[in-house]
Order: structure tokens, then C-alpha cells, then sequence
């Protein structure tokens, strides 16, 4: 199973009806949301959840855009303070199953020891939480750095310009989704990730280099060719989008929003962006 999958799963817009359904090919993070029904602009944020804060860079553009602003959409509704309280609710898996069901012991003692070596913590006392859960604990020593993500800083931002925050999704959908991938399937990437971490740690620059070049195009295509994650591509990122965009497309026509999600839900055919245009509003580059 190749590493990249495992950080994709960590760690996702004219006149006529052909262009409607046109992927975004240029270079941007930023996209501005305009069309008939809306009176101001929206826009349009590609975020990545894990990676150093020195790497988070607030342009003057995406300031300017976000000041235009009435509220803003995440995934989910970061400022829920029940949020963590409802995750907790769904982080174990199903029927009582556990980690050292899933592998065999050699294997289970290895990836022990190995994740106490990079988390701090033996694996053995969370091993009844869902796999995939559990490779968050590792990205810090992967990244060399205690991870930040642009949600943070959006989040912030929102609070001092007095605007709502709210959310896409629930956390209880995105914890439930974990529920769909077979755990011996989890418990598989999550014993590729420890036994590889050279590799993943590349795998993980060579994404991180395509966003901050701001190739959504290439991101997207590097995601969706991976031969594993081809098989939970509907489930992790279009059947998301989907139910993304009819609360996108009102939310935009009663007032201007900033809305950020992970930037593998733009790209493509059946990506945000195209989505948006297939449903009859302009979505535009905003170059910077």
C-alpha cells in the first residue's frame, strides 16, 4: 500500500453546460464565487490540515478577502464547544474490536514500539480507537513540528472580525465515515505508516510541495491516481462535495462568506469548484 494514501487519509467553477462542469486548471488557492442571485462576492479557500506555522502565510489578498466577509464555513464548526465532547463519542470502533485483533502479534509489538518511540505513548492504550485516528498522534515527529492548520487561523480571524463560524459538516459525519473503511483496512495503513516513515515523510513533502505551489490540478490528480485511495475517493472527497454545494450555493446568495476546506476537495471534475460551476455561479481564480 503506498504511503501517500495514508497521509491523503489522515489527513480533501460559466455559460454553457460543458463549462459548467470545467476543473480548475490554474494555479490558486483563492476562488471568488459571484453569479446571478449574489449580490456580493464569496470566497473560496484551499486549506492542508497539517504543517508547520512558519508555513502559513496570511497574503494581503487573502486578508483583504476575507475582511468582505459576513461569516465563515469550515468542514465543521470549529467554535462548537462540544466538539471534542462529540468526537470522543465516536473514536473507538465498533463491536468492542481492537488494534491487536487486526494485526499479528509480532506485528502489533513492532508498531508498539515504534509508536511510542515518535507519539510518546504506548499504542496499546488507545488500541480500540479506530486505526486512521491514530496517525495523528505521529505527524508531529514526521513534521518536525507541532502541526497548525489554516482552520486555526480562519477560526481567529472570524472571532475578531465578529462573524459566525459554522460548519459544512458535523464531527459526528466526518467520525462516522471512519466507520465505513473495514478496520483491518485502517489497521493495515496505519502499520504501513509506522514501518515506513522514511517514505511517508517524503510522500508527505512531495504533497506539501504541490500546495504551496498552489497546484490544486496536480494535488487533486496525485490523489485521485493513487491505486488504494481510488477505492474511497466517493467517500472521502465527491460524496462530501455533493452535499457541499447546496448549502454552499445558498449560503453565498443570502450574504458574502469565507469558506475554507482542505484543498484535495477542489480540484477535478467532481470537485468543489466544478460542482459550483455546474450548478450555475462563476468561479474565478484570484491570483496572488
Amino acid at each position: 500500500m503506498k504511503q501517500f494514501t495514508i497521509l491523503l487519509l489522515a489527513i480533501l467553477l460559466c455559460s454553457s453546460q460543458r463549462s459548467y462542469a470545467q476543473a480548475p486548471t490554474e494555479k490558486s488557492l483563492l476562488w471568488k464565487i459571484s453569479g446571478k442571485g449574489i449580490k456580493k462576492p464569496s470566497y473560496l479557500f484551499g486549506t492542508i490540515h497539517l504543517m508547520c506555522g512558519e508555513q502559513i502565510k496570511l497574503d494581503t489578498i487573502i486578508k483583504q478577502c476575507f475582511a468582505q466577509a459576513s461569516q465563515l464555513y469550515l468542514e465543521i464548526d470549529m467554535g462548537d464547544p462540544q466538539m471534542m465532547a462529540k468526537a470522543m463519542q465516536h473514536m473507538l470502533m465498533n463491536n468492542d474490536e481492537s488494534l491487536a485483533n487486526l494485526v499479528d502479534k509480532a506485528s502489533f509489538d513492532s508498531m508498539n514500539t515504534i509508536f511510542q518511540s515518535k507519539a510518546g505513548m504506548p499504542i496499546s492504550v488507545m488500541q480500540k480507537a479506530k486505526p486512521m485516528l491514530l496517525m495523528s498522534a505521529i505527524f508531529p515527529a514526521l513534521l518536525g513540528c507541532a502541526p497548525e492548520g489554516w482552520e486555526q487561523k480562519f477560526q481567529e480571524m472570524a472571532k475578531q472580525k465578529h462573524i459566525p463560524l459554522k460548519g459544512l459538516e458535523t464531527i459526528e459525519y466526518q467520525m462516522r465515515v471512519f466507520d465505513t473503511i473495514p478496520y483491518s483496512t485502517q489497521a493495515q495503513m496505519l502499520k504501513n505508516l509506522l514501518f515506513n516513515l522514511d517514505s511517508t515523510k517524503k510522500s508527505f513533502a512531495d504533497m506539501l510541495s504541490l500546495y504551496l505551489d498552489k497546484d490544486i490540478a496536480q494535488l487533486h490528480k496525485m490523489t485521485t491516481e493513487d491505486a488504494d485511495f481510488g477505492h474511497y475517493e466517493a467517500l472521502l472527497l465527491n460524496n462530501r462535495n455533493n452535499n457541499w454545494i447546496p448549502l454552499i450555493a445558498k449560503a453565498v446568495k443570502e450574504q458574502p462568506c469565507f469558506i475554507a476546506v482542505g484543498a484535495a476537495h477542489l480540484g477535478g471534475t467532481s470537485g468543489v469548484i466544478a460542482l459550483l460551476r455546474k450548478a450555475g455561479l462563476s468561479v474565478t481564480p484570484v491570483m496572488y
